[in-house]
């Protein structure tokens, strides 16, 4: 019914035991982020070596490059002219992962965003153009942390830029943590047409108001709607587990296979009430 991957340093910063156990479970989408610690973008190049052979040995697909991307200041022009730095490095990586798509934000959230939505549209620009001169897609992640965080940002951003280089990953937890509380259906319903891929996390909000992230099918976040919608859309890409919580023992690993477990759990629901229907 769909293809579940995982986000390898969810799971573990040592790339060669997130891929193993990922293949324990049957997986076999990984995107790659955080390799020994660094972003795959700023590994060294014999570090890149290992890892394009320990990826090449697996079998294993890799979605995408999950790149740093316009995680910075917005107004710290040297900063951003590193992460543009960045970007030529992600997109020459990219073809040795066998992948055409490097990821995408919107800088750390400013205080006051509504006074600078053209100054962080206007250093968007350029990674979009060359995105569109070197033909990858960038994907864009919504996040709580950045400026685009929610499905009223996203279609200010589409709006803006239309541009068959710029696709959306969807993350409805990261918009429900940004405080958008129907991600699913309201949220979707306004961007499913811009979705190239997406990632799976759940999260709540305590008594005080903090965000707790929560593995999939414990939060907030309706999974069982956005699977059977995602299904009924014919969405039939990658779905990846990025679940940022650990268990109550503190290991990454059992938090992500309890997340793995509780999406499997939804989606053979949908798929025993659709068994027919195909």
């Amino acid at each position: 019914m769909f293809k579940i991957g995982v986000v390898t340093n969810e799971i573990s910063d040592d790339l060669e035991e997130a891929i193993n156990v990922a293949k324990s479970w049957g997986l076999e989408y990984i995107e790659l982020n955080g390799v020994w610690g660094e972003n795959i973008c700023d590994v060294d190049e014999a570090t890149l070596s290992k890892a394009i052979r320990i990826v090449r040995a697996s079998g294993l697909t890799v979605t995408n490059i999950g790149s740093l991307t316009l995680r910075c200041n917005l107004e710290d022009d040297e900063e951003y002219s590193q992460h543009i730095k960045h970007l030529l490095r992600s997109i020459q990586i990219a073809p040795l992962f066998d992948v055409n798509v490097v990821r995408l934000f919107s800088f750390w959230k400013e205080e006051n965003v509504e006074e600078k939505w053209d100054r962080i549209f206007e250093k968007m620009e350029l990674p979009i153009r060359i995105a569109e001169r070197e033909g990858v897609i960038l994907g864009f992640e919504n996040v709580s942390s950045g400026n685009v965080g929610t499905s009223d940002d996203l279609e200010r951003l589409f709006d803006r830029f239309d541009s068959p280089n710029l696709k959306l990953i969807w993350d409805p937890g990261n918009a429900y943590a940004t405080g958008e509380m129907t991600p699913f259906p309201d949220g979707y319903e306004k961007i499913k047409n811009k979705i190239i891929h997406i990632h799976a996390k759940d999260v709540v909000f305590n008594e005080q108001g903090e965000r707790i992230w929560k593995p999939i099918g414990q939060g907030a976040v309706d999974y069982k709607g956005q699977m059977e919608a995602l299904y009924k859309n014919s969405y039939r890409d990658v779905i990846a587990l990025e679940t940022h919580c650990t268990s109550a023992s503190g290991s990454r690993i059992e938090a992500t296979k309890e997340s793995f477990d509780g999406l499997m759990e939804i989606i053979q629901g949908i798929q025993e009430t659709y068994l027919f229907v195909d």
